[in-house]
Parts: C-alpha cells; structure tokens; sequence
C-alpha cells in the first residue's frame, strides 16, 4: 500500500473554460499553472523573448558594463570566479566565452570542493591578482563574501558580483553588485541562477557595445537553470525554452560530446534529459575531482579535445555513481525506526564519505524517510555537512539557532551544508534533535502527490497532447500536469533496470491499454489482473522507431 497522500489542486471556477475559449481539460490545466485571463494563455504557451527583461534594470548593471568596457579598452586581464556546480560551472563558461569572443584576456578560476568549499576565498583572490587579473567577476556567489572582495581591492583588484542568493545585511564594497534581489531592485524577475545572471550582464555589455544579443550562450543558460532547480516561471521560461531548441541543434563540441556519453541524441532533449543525463556527468568532477574539468569541457574548441574530456567525466560519474550507492547503503544501515517510524531528523556520518556525495546521500535518505537528513563526512579536526529537508522543517533556521557552532553554514530551507569543528559536532546533533522535536513532534510526516484532475487516459489524445507539450519546458513551479485514473488494470507487470529497481506494466482502462513504467518502485508488489487507482505524468516514448504514449506512474494502490 502506498503511504503517500493524494490531494487534488483546485478546480478552476464555473465558466473558466468558456471565459478562455478553450476546452475544459485545457483549462483546468493553464488555471493550475497561474493562467486566470485570455490574454496571458499566449506568451505563455510561446515562452519567446518578450518575457525577457532589460538587462540594464538590475541593480549595478550600468556600473558593471562601464567597468567591463574599460577593461576590454584598456587591455585588462579579466578573472571569473565561479562556483562548482553545475550552475557555476556553466555560468563561468559562459561569461569566459562571451568576454574571450570580445577579445579579451580571461583567467577562469574554480575552488576546490574540499580545500576551499563553496564562494569566493583569499587563496582565489591571491592566485588571480598573481596572474595580473586587475578585474574579476564573480559568477554564483560573492554576495556574502565582503571580506574576499575587500582584500580583493587591496591587492589592486576591482570585483564585480554576479550572484542570485539571498542578500546579507552587510555587502560586499565591490565595483558593481548585480543581484536582483537586492532591496530597492526595479527587475521584474527574481528567479534567475546564476548562469542566468551571468547572461544578462553579457547581454547588457554585447548591447553597450553595438553587438547582438548573444542568443548562442542560452544553451549554457538552459544546463544551469535546470541544474539549479530555477522557476521555470517568468523569463527563465523563455531562457530554458530557447536554450534547449538551441541545445538540440548544438555545434558545440563540449555540449555534442558531453551528449554523446550520455546515451542521448540531439533533437530529443528536454528538462529531464539534462536533468539525468547531462548534469550530472557535468557534476560528477566538481563532486569527486576537480570542477575545471567540466569548465574545460565546456569551453573546449575541437572535438577531439572535447570527446577526450568527455571520456573523463563518464569515468568520473562512474565513480560518483558507485561511491553514492555504497554511501547510502552505509547511511541506511545507520537509520533506526522506532516501531517501523523514523527519528524526527535523521544525522548520518562516516569518516571516508567524500565531501561531494553528501548531498546525494542525504537526498535518497530524506526522500526514502521523508524526514529532514543530515549526512556528515566526519574529518579528525573538521566535518563537512550536507543537509535536505522536507517543507514542514526549515533546515537553515535549524542551523542559524546554532550558528556559533559553525566555521560557515548556509543554503535554503530544503537544502543546506556546514563546515563545524569535529569537537563541536556532538553538541550540534543534539540541538537539531531537539530543535526537529519542538517543531516536528505531532505532526504526521506523509509526502504528498498534487494532482491536476482525474480523467481516463483515452483523453490523452492527439490534441491534448500536443497541447501538453507546449506547457514544456517542464520542471520546478512548473511541473508536468499530473492525473488520477481509478479502477485501472494490470495486464502485465515485470520488474526492469539495474538491479530491478523499476516496474515496467501495462495497464488497462476502459476499451484501451497503455504502458507504463514506475520508476524507482521495483520492491512494490503488482500483479497481473489487480485493480488499481494510479497518479502519474503522461508522455511520449520512443523505441525502436516507435513514438507510443507511455504513463510514468508516480505512486499506485488497490483500487477504492
């Protein structure tokens, strides 16, 4: 039996569908993606670039692009500093690529995972002013980081900021500031990552300069924003949209190879093939090695070079893939449910776990347990930390009421890490044990299901297919339509994948059947000739030639 919870999004009001001149299934799906008059059904379904904004109304960005002009001017040497992951990672190719094909210098710099950890550091700052940068951009990060960016000027070194993360009270005293939310910001959109950021500065400074907007780097723009978990609201619609159509036409050849290893194929890729088949190899560096491998793939000029890098990052996820599953095998071993129910938060540790795995440890744990979960690389004098969480627990805040405890913290609500002194981190555990009782304890921790409406798969016809899939690009805030289907059969069901880990069936409803594949399900049971009520997305599947719609099942139980 499934223990999840099924509720229903609202139903939109009576008359809505005539109001919007379309059909009613139509409807019901654009009203539970924020669509309420006639005349928004159209830029959204078009997701063109008249959801773009000005680049030149966020914060600093005309202070940004004059400091830019008179470094490419002046011949100056230009640093970017990126983040590690996969948002930082393209954001930093990104802006070398669009500063380089203005014909400037520029140094790349990204930190080490273990040695440095996430933002900018003094031994960043020292090694581009050792490398004659007089000017560095930060991508992803530098928000937080006043004390880097003051050194930074004293060594002679003016620093842009081009971050998305929350803004601190005190900011860094850098040439230009780029974040849109910043108090005061007249930008019409908060939800840009960090690569999109980047894009708009390289928009804002091609515009100064009398070039065209440089479309190109929108592949990189899409990659990021997936990456990051971005809205896909508002113009990062438009940014992803026009990325992946330019990401499956690609001549890349970082992009065509990283493709290749990823069993894909161009023309063919949409938010999950980037989501699990791209991302992650682009990941796996960062995570394991060193992320300049991913930023070299990505601003690899020949496809020899590339394939070669390619070849690594496949090894590299290998890897990444291996130690993640021996990880959570030795972090579910740790779990001890009191009378078949989890601790309030889950703490997990083990001294050789890599720092770069953490976050995928902790994720499988707090999905599997639905419970806020810590997993933590336990060093001799320091101890690494990531942290995901459900919407009942604010994880940061957990951490912020032990602040004193840290060497740094931070993140979002759901997703977070900390470095801390081993000594301390007894104390922590047992302050987070306690600050989840107090906010936890009597609640009924279930996850949930949202679906759209209930229907009979025979409504998933050509029209409303085709009109389903220009809802894409699909993903956070904007999530594929989900459905409920009751009383359906199983004629056929078999376990499939790596170590039988998904159920492959066919399923039977009214005067039609349909396939369908439970992903990550394998240990339920299903039966032929079971009844059952089913949630799940809806899409087209390609094999052998063949295009059938296949029903992706989210979570299943008897019927009634």
């Amino acid at each position: 039996m499934s223990a999840k919870v099924w509720s229903r999004l609202p139903s939109p009001p009576a008359g809505f569908a005539r109001e919007l001149g379309m059909p009613p299934f139509q409807a019901h799906l654009l009203f539970n993606r924020g669509i309420r008059r006639p005349e928004e059904i159209e830029p959204y379904l078009a997701a063109d670039d008249r959801l773009a904004h000005d680049p030149l109304l966020l914060p600093d960005m005309e202070k940004a692009v004059a400091r830019l002009e008179k470094a490419l001017a002046d011949g100056e040497v230009i640093g970017v500093f990126g983040d590690f992951d996969a948002d930082g990672v393209t954001g930093t190719a990104l802006m070398v690529q669009a500063l380089s094909e203005l014909g400037s210098t520029v140094i790349p710099y990204l930190p080490d995972r273990v040695d440095e950890g996430h933002g900018l550091s003094a031994q960043a700052v020292q090694s581009l002013r050792s490398e004659g940068v007089s000017l560095m951009v930060t991508v992803d990060c530098g928000v937080s980081s006043a004390e880097e960016v003051d050194l930074a000027s004293s060594v002679g070194m003016d620093t842009i900021v081009t971050d998305h993360h929350s803004v601190p009270p005190s900011l860094p005293d850098a040439v230009a500031l780029v974040n849109p939310r910043r108090p005061g910001s007249r930008y019409l959109f908060e939800g840009l990552t960090g690569v999109g950021i980047a894009f708009k500065l390289a928009e804002a400074l091609w515009a100064g300069l009398g070039r065209p907007r440089p479309v190109h780097l929108l592949e990189l723009v899409a990659l990021g924003t997936i990456a990051d978990v971005g809205p896909l609201t508002g113009e990062n619609r438009y940014l992803v949209k026009e990325g992946l159509r330019r990401l499956n036409e690609t001549r890349h050849p970082g992009l065509r190879a990283l493709i290749a290893r990823s069993g894909l194929r161009s023309g063919s890729l949409d938010t999950d093939s980037l989501s699990f088949g791209l991302i992650p190899r682009l990941n796996a560096a960062g995570r394991l090695s060193d992320a300049s491998t991913s930023l070299d793939l990505l601003t690899a000029d020949s496809a020899g070079t590339a394939e070669s890098i390619a070849d690594a990052l496949e090894l590299h996820n290998d890897e990444r893939r291996r130690l993640t599953e021996e990880g959570v095998a030795q972090a579910h071993g740790q779990v001890q449910p009191q009378d078949g129910t989890a601790p309030a938060i889950i703490i997990v540790e083990h001294q050789e776990w890599m720092p770069g795995i953490l976050g995928l440890i902790a994720g499988n744990l707090c999905e599997t347990y639905y419970r806020p979960t810590v997993a933590i690389s336990v060093g001799e004098r320091t101890c690494r930390a990531s942290a995901r969480s459900i919407p009942e627990f604010d994880i940061v805040e957990a951490f912020r009421r032990s602040g004193d405890l840290f060497h740094r913290f931070g993140g979002h609500p759901q997703a977070a890490g900390f470095t801390l002194p081993t000594g301390q981190l007894g104390r922590l555990k047992d302050e987070l044990r306690a600050a989840a009782k107090e906010h936890l304890d009597g609640a009924k921790l279930v996850p949930s299901i949202e679906f759209d409406c209930e229907i009979a798969p025979a409504l998933l016809n050509g029209d409303n297919l085709a009109f389903m899939e220009a809802l894409r690009p699909f993903g956070e805030a904007n999530p594929a339509p989900v459905f409920l289907t009751r009383y359906a059969r199983i004629v056929e069901a078999r376990k499939v994948g790596r170590r039988e880990a998904h159920l492959k069936m066919r399923i039977s409803h009214g005067n039609g059947t349909w396939d369908a594949i439970a992903f990550r399900q394998g240990g339920r049971v299903a039966a032929t000739g079971d009844v059952i009520d089913l949630v799940y997305t809806a899409g087209m599947n390609e094999w052998g030639g063949r295009a059938k719609l296949q029903l992706n099942i989210l979570d299943f139980r008897q019927a009634g």
